[in-house]
């Protein structure tokens, strides 16, 4: 019997053999055996049998030198372009590969490992013999190479504050730089402001008008009007917008502060601080969107440098109230294609919605439709709907113009007659149609013309029947055109003309009343610091007037005004 330290050696001794009887009964020992026979010849001899080999593998490149193998793969493995989730990994040889690899070795040059974590020949294996770790069915294969994780996405970075520049407004030829055209707020219908990335836009303006206005009136018993004036406007602009490129969602308000800040009744009509735009919009950039809130339509009728809104020329030759042989008559606004131009002004709940489509390069179109309610009393809490198709085709150098408009208006309380619940027969519709031309040859000229037609028909509230001063024909046409003198100095000039027929006849008089308005400007502008639009304009005016009674004679106004604009936009 053996002493326990006798057996502890034998088992010592057995336990060391055993990975070496497992390493030769393996098929990678069968595969040894041809090289270290090999490894006994003259090394001419392997020379020679490495020249043979390489001759009967036509398309396979020479043994490389120790420690090279790794870094010049095979041709026989296909290599792809790396992504985010890291280079492929290729599948393990198979057993015959790697035989036909222990071949073709030299014995007396042993060749590192291809594929394997560490470079050093495995335990137990011949020094001249090469085996790759996945060739050995008893060794644990290596673990992959770890893979990396495809990127977490980036998420959009926090909102930002930033002013509008250029880039924000469209720049297709819109009008010659500084002009009018260039100036006008619905930019020929193309999309603004536009943002190429999700933040918070600001923008605005600013002006301040100065100026002077005479009106001398034709009738003995109506007074003249001489008025100094001088009135102001900023509009802060805010645009929060989200886009991914294409798609976008878009807000914006417009807050207005205007100079008058007195507590009299002119003052409290305009309003000391209200609100211009207000609007929700979506779609996708140069395709489509969809437009709800208070907002302008499309420009049809394009004035030029003067008769802007809430000017003395603009106004005119009107009477404003003041004694007249007929008071139910004045100087007519001119008509533009503008019951549903305007902002909606009818009371606190009406408001628009509109789709544009974007059909080309050239080509849009807007279909705008109004609902809501004045909400204010049972006689004279309206409801409104209607509808303004507008169309432009923009050649760039030619620019055409054409829409029509059709509003309703209707009482929505109803009155009770004898415990009965009655409607009101009270409507009031107004509809029209008109169009224009705009030609601009940029850098030096720019000019259009326009023509337009719009009609009124009112009923009474209680009859139902029709209204003969509050039915109308209106027609307008006129023409702009302003010219570049130098890079920063600007001429223009205008005149419009507008006639109106009412269906008022008094005692069966063979025509109603008619008035006519002609409206024309000079305008001189100058671009200070290229940023400071200085402008000079001086209106002329004058209204006829022809009622339905024949036994007042035909009288007219005369108006004269100036005024002087300082506007910055920002």
């Amino acid at each position: 019997m053996r002493s326990p330290r006798a057996r502890s050696v034998l088992c010592s001794l057995a336990l060391s053999l055993v990975p070496v009887v497992v390493l030769l009964t393996s098929p990678a020992s069968f595969a040894a055996k041809p090289a270290a026979k090999a490894a006994a010849k003259p090394a001419t001899k392997t020379k020679a049998a490495s020249k043979a080999s390489t001759k009967e593998k036509p398309g396979t490149s020479a043994t490389p030198k120790p420690g090279m193998e790794a870094s010049k793969p095979s041709t026989d493995y296909k290599y792809e372009v790396p992504s985010p989730a890291g280079p492929p990994i290729p599948d393990p040889p198979s057993p015959s590969a790697v035989a036909e690899t222990l071949a073709a070795s030299p014995p007396d040059k042993p060749a590192a490992p291809a594929a394997v974590a560490e470079k050093e020949p495995a335990k137990d294996v011949p020094p001249n013999v090469v085996v790759e770790k996945s060739a050995l069915p008893d060794q644990p294969e290596p673990a992959p190479p770890a893979v990396e994780e495809p990127p977490a996405p980036v998420e959009p970075p926090p909102v930002y504050v930033e002013h509008l520049g250029p880039s924000a407004y469209p720049g297709q030829l819109r009008g010659i730089y500084g002009g009018s055209m260039w100036l006008e707020p619905s930019f020929n219908g193309l999309q603004w402001p536009y943002m190429k990335k999700s933040g918070v836009g600001v923008s605005g303006s600013i002006w301040v008008d100065s100026g002077y206005e005479k009106i001398s009136r034709g009738p003995a018993n109506s007074p003249n009007t001489t008025m100094l004036l001088q009135q102001a406007r900023a509009v802060l602009r805010v645009t929060p917008t989200y886009t991914d490129g294409k798609f976008f969602i878009q807000g914006q308000v417009e807050l207005v502060g205007n100079q008058c800040q007195t507590t009299s009744p002119t003052c409290t009509t305009v309003g000391t601080f209200d609100t211009d735009d207000l609007w929700i919009r979506f779609g996708s950039w140069n395709k489509w969107d969809l437009k709800v809130g208070r907002f302008e339509g499309w420009e049809i009728y394009h004035t030029g440098m003067g008769l802007d809104i809430n000017t003395l020329e603009r106004l005119g030759a009107k009477n404003y109230g003041v004694n007249s042989p007929d008071t139910n008559i004045d100087a007519p606004d001119f008509y533009g294609v503008n019951y549903l131009h305007d902002r909606p002004s009818a009371g606190m709940g009406v408001g628009y919605v509109a789709f544009h489509g974007y059909l080309s390069q050239a080509l849009r179109v807007e279909l705008l439709g109004e609902l809501g309610t004045e909400n204010v009393s049972s006689t004279t809490g309206h409801n409104y709907w209607g509808g303004r198709p507008a169309a432009i085709l923009d050649l760039g150098w030619i620019k055409f113009k054409a829409g029509a408009e059709y509003e309703k208006a209707t009482v929505g309380t109803q009155e009770t007659i004898g415990g009965v619940k009655v409607d009101y027969p009270y409507k009031r519709t107004r509809k029209g149609f008109g169009g224009s031309v705009q030609f601009v040859f940029d850098p030096h000229v720019e000019f259009g013309g326009n023509i337009a037609h719009g009609s009124v028909f009112e009923t009474d509230l209680i009859s139902g029947s029709g209204l003969g001063t509050g039915s109308y024909d209106t027609t307008s046409l006129g023409g702009f055109l302003n010219a570049r003198l130098s890079p920063l100095w600007m001429f223009g000039g205008g005149v419009n003309f507008t006639y109106r027929y009412d269906s008022f006849y008094n005692n069966g008089s063979p025509n109603p009343d008619y008035t006519g308005h002609l409206q024309a400007f000079g305008a001189i502008q100058y671009l200070m610091a290229r940023q400071l639009f200085v402008k000079v304009v001086l209106g002329y005016a004058r209204a006829d007037f022809q009622t339905s009674d024949q036994s007042i004679p035909i009288y007219s106004n005369y108006m004269y005004s100036g005024r002087v604009r300082l506007m910055y936009l920002y």
